[in-house]
């Protein structure tokens, strides 16, 4: 008999960036280096990645993009079969 591991296990990866006002930083550009730290902390690249959660929903800055779960996955370059935002 054969076991399968899907839907038993998971790999998560955190990933840090600096906090506060940061010249030169867009909300979108933390987002992203997070999510590409928290891949890389995990062991993985991005083509490994299938489900990607964000935390928290932060209102965009009157120059930027909402920033769903969604559309950071999509700015890098991931198509996961499952996106989801916690803790609002």
């Amino acid at each position: 008999m054969t076991s399968s591991i899907k839907d038993k296990y998971a790999i998560v990866g955190v990933g840090y960036t600096p906090q506060g006002r940061v010249p030169g930083r867009t909300s979108l550009s933390f987002h992203l280096e997070a999510s590409t730290n928290a891949i890389r902390d995990a062991g993985l690249n991005k083509e490994n990645v299938d489900g990607f959660i964000c935390y928290r929903h932060f209102p965009p800055a009157s120059d930027e993009d909402d920033l769903t779960p969604q559309f950071i996955a999509q700015q890098l370059g991931i198509s996961p079969a499952y996106v989801s935002q916690d803790a609002n």
